[in-house]
């Protein structure tokens, strides 16, 4: 049997939907919200099973990974976040570069171009380098839509979402559907609310509500917009925060400091202790004004 893990954000759905498109994604599908990185927690493969992964880093599931390719299993691994040490006999293909997502590397390696990978630019904030902007409010949704603290809070199940994109075959025939309309509409409920959030020493402050739960992407990638950062857009969920850092470089490492990973452009932290911000503030600073 083959088992595919994979993130529940736009590059995530995009680089199954290319799979799909060219190879059909029969088999096991595990995915969750954005945040759910440990995927393969969840895969049970025995030793004639493979394993797909795309778009999650490996350095979080490294010991999982480990384990996995030590039992015979083959695996094959797309990504573009932290990878951490080299794993012997995993097939990855692995691309931390800041102007990359995991979905121009399924294209790169399918050899099919695919306007997929242009929403899954747009959805990971990468809007400079897709020649075409008319797939950036597409990549915007589907990114959108992963975001939660649980699949409660989301629209569609990321899988259930995969499927009507793969259904769709084209993201512009995708855009013509009653689910694309619908990812507008919330969306639009949900930005309503977060016109009243402004910066206060540094960070955007949330609330630990749905919708902000929902947006706190969105809004990361288009704060970020404005200026080289680091930027930090956090939820408060009490004695910690939950955090989204963007910037030009170097965002993954430095969420790592905190317990957390990413990639060049955009990284998290899960659950930092609110007497840590501080530290992280610094370390921030240090950057925007370096």
């Amino acid at each position: 049997m083959r088992w595919f893990a994979y993130n529940g954000d736009a590059d995530g759905i995009c680089s199954m939907v290319q799979w799909g498109l060219a190879h059909g994604v029969e088999g096991k599908r595990i995915t969750g919200v954005k945040r759910d990185i440990e995927l393969l927690k969840r895969v049970f493969a025995d030793k004639e099973d493979e394993i797909i992964v795309m778009d999650i880093s490996l350095a979080r599931n490294h010991s999982m990974a480990t384990e996995l390719i030590e039992r015979g299993i083959k695996m094959t691994w797309f990504d573009h976040h932290l990878a951490g040490d080299e794993i012997a006999d995993l097939e990855s293909y692995v691309d931390t570069s800041p102007n990359v997502c995991t979905a121009l590397i399924v294209e790169n390696y399918l050899g099919i171009e695919s306007d997929w990978a242009q929403v899954a630019l747009h959805g990971d904030g990468l809007s400079d380098y897709s020649p075409k902007p008319e797939f950036k409010e597409l990549g915007e949704l589907l990114n959108y839509n992963g975001y939660g603290a649980d699949l409660s809070d989301l629209h569609f199940h990321p899988d259930e979402l995969m499927l009507h994109c793969l259904e769709s075959k084209t993201p512009t025939e995708f855009m013509k559907t009653s689910i694309f309309t619908k990812l507008q509409q919330g969306f639009a409920t949900d930005m309503s609310h977060a016109e009243s959030i402004t910066e206060s020493e540094g960070i955007y402050l949330l609330p630990n509500e749905p919708w902000a739960r929902r947006v706190v992407g969105v809004m990361a990638h288009r704060i970020n917009a404005t200026g080289p950062g680091p930027h930090i857009i956090a939820i408060d969920k009490g004695v910690t925060l939950q955090v989204s850092v963007r910037g030009r470089n170097g965002i993954g490492e430095l969420c790592a400091m905190f317990g957390g990973g990413g990639r060049a452009t955009a990284g998290g932290i899960d659950a930092l202790p609110k007497e840590d911000m501080p530290a992280l503030m610094n370390e921030v600073n240090a950057r925007r004004f370096a």
